[in-house]
């Protein structure tokens, strides 16, 4: 199957305790052993995934285990780009900052979370003292990711980087709703297909620390709440290889419907399915995640799509999709 990269996720914990984080109050296995680390990793490399991404909660507060990774994936002779996602908490000085950098060769991408949420605990400095080491580095990357919960959000911090020019990508997304967060996070759209787009991250599976291998970053909910009945699951690495899984994914169609068609395919769900529509229709989401979360990760959402994904007619067209859009045909339509 056809991925761009893959997350590993080093860790759960964060001492930086954002308001908008999915793992406020997680009760998973947070960290692995750093063999077992090299090991998924190596298993990624194998399968042919172009690009290793290591996240957390926040991977340099568990920093040996984030070096087995990294070294790793610069050890494999397929050479994948190599990226990480950070806070920036430990970027206090620039010596501190080369450090850090020194011990993580390879590396090709950083992800520095900025944020209004993030600058409640980690100053502005920390962050340019990271981009500054990371230049300083030779990081090909470096892609600030900012969370917003209101539109003004985004020009509030592209402010504070702008001397940094074109040397920086930004990405921007809306923050998925939560209690901890603001009502205002949730002014978006209804659950109508036109609002939300048919491709996510789904390109990007997730390998949390207890080895649970899923589906996307909504995995986060497996922090709160055992993981394997949600069509997010794919399955768990100290049980089966990285090949096993994907083997079994690969004729998964409801995992294959939301690799098709996306948030969008989650909205035409609901409008299709009565008992989904009462439920959802009236409601507005902040993003394609948000509302794909809200749906699937209840029992009638989860058994519609699989209902849906029953029927030989949308089988042949997710196989029909998924050969025009990634390349790919299914082992059993061969």
């Amino acid at each position: 199957m056809y991925y761009t990269n893959i997350l590993v996720s080093v860790t759960e914990i964060c001492t930086v305790g954002c308001r908008h984080c999915g793992f406020i109050g997680s009760t998973r296995e947070r960290q692995p052993a750093d063999e077992e680390i090299a090991n998924w990793v190596t298993q990624a490399c194998d399968f042919g995934i172009p690009a290793i991404i290591f996240t957390g909660g926040e991977p340099f507060q568990r920093f040996s285990l984030l070096k087995a990774g990294v070294r790793a994936a610069a050890q494999h002779p397929d050479k994948p780009k190599i990226g990480c996602f950070t806070s920036s908490f430990w970027g206090k000085d620039p010596e501190t900052v080369d450090k850090f950098m020194s011990q993580l060769e390879g590396l090709t991408h950083f992800y520095l979370s900025t944020d209004v949420f993030h600058q409640e605990r980690v100053p502005a400095q920390y962050v340019r003292n990271v981009i500054d080491g990371a230049l300083a580095h030779g990081v090909r990357d470096i892609s600030l990711c900012i969370t917003i919960a209101k539109d003004e959000e985004e020009q509030q911090i592209r402010s504070m980087y702008d001397d940094y020019g074109d040397r920086l990508l930004i990405h921007v997304d809306r923050v998925i709703s939560s209690p901890h967060i603001d009502p205002v996070a949730a002014t978006g759209h209804p659950p109508l297909p036109e609002h939300y787009a048919k491709h996510c991250y789904l390109h990007t599976p997730i390998i949390n620390p207890n080895g649970d291998l899923a589906a996307c970053h909504v995995a986060k909910v497996g922090a709160h709440r055992p993981l394997d009945k949600d069509v997010y699951f794919l399955g768990n690495l100290k049980e089966r290889s990285f090949p096993e899984i994907m083997a079994e994914a690969d004729g998964d169609y409801s995992y294959q419907y939301l690799r098709a068609f996306g948030p969008q395919g989650v909205a035409r769900l609901v409008n299709e399915n009565d008992e989904l529509r009462d439920r959802f229709g009236a409601k507005t989401y902040s993003s394609g995640c948000d509302m794909c979360s809200k749906v699937l990760l209840t029992r009638k959402g989860r058994q519609a799509l699989r209902d849906h994904v029953a029927d030989p007619f949308q089988q042949s067209l997710i196989d029909t999709v998924r050969e025009s859009r990634f390349g790919e045909v299914r082992e059993g339509a061969r």
